[in-house]
């Protein structure tokens, strides 16, 4: 467990995400418990929480991203647990990590090369790959595969923001 300069305990990242991830229908659960035991107000909201959290994961059955905590929505290509390749969007840039042929060692690079463009309105950034030497991509840096922490929920995927950060921070960007 790490701890702060005060000595406060912190919670490992993942764990303390999984426990956000639940609180949603875990609270609705203990507030339709609460409002049958007679707290009448605990009882809507308790349905009202569970309604959403069921809306949630629909959204993700279907594709559709959800802001979580201490994660950011990715879109992927070829994926595995570690994708071949991902775009995501970061303070206005979007930025693709691809994986690269090892022709030493045969199969994938264990770095990502790390390109950015400005982000687009309206443009997709998974069909804008950097193909030819004037494309918009500019190679910024290579960030290894083994510092980023990738989580899967339906047909969503989220890299964590603090691996993200330090991959991008060990890269240069």
């Amino acid at each position: 467990m790490k701890t702060r300069p005060l000595g406060i305990a912190i919670l490992s990242e993942p764990f303390w995400l999984r426990v956000v991830d639940r609180a949603l229908p875990l609270g609705g659960l203990a507030l339709i418990v609460l409002g049958a035991m007679g707290w009448p107000l605990a009882m809507p909201l308790g349905w009202m929480a569970l309604g959403l959290s069921f809306f949630g994961w629909v959204a993700e059955t279907n594709g559709i991203p959800l802001p979580r905590p201490g994660r950011s929505a990715i879109v992927t290509q070829g994926c595995w647990e570690t994708p071949l390749a991902f775009t995501v969007r970061r303070r206005g840039t979007v930025l693709l990590f691809s994986r690269e042929d090892d022709l030493e060692h045969g199969g994938w690079s264990d770095v990502y090369a790390v390109r950015q463009r400005p982000n687009v309105a309206g443009v997709d950034p998974r069909w804008e790959l950097p193909l030819s030497p004037e494309s918009e991509w500019s190679l910024r840096g290579r960030a290894p595969v083994a510092s980023l922490r990738f989580e899967h929920h339906e047909r969503v995927s989220y890299v964590q923001r603090g691996s993200l950060e330090r991959a991008l921070a060990s890269a240069g960007i």
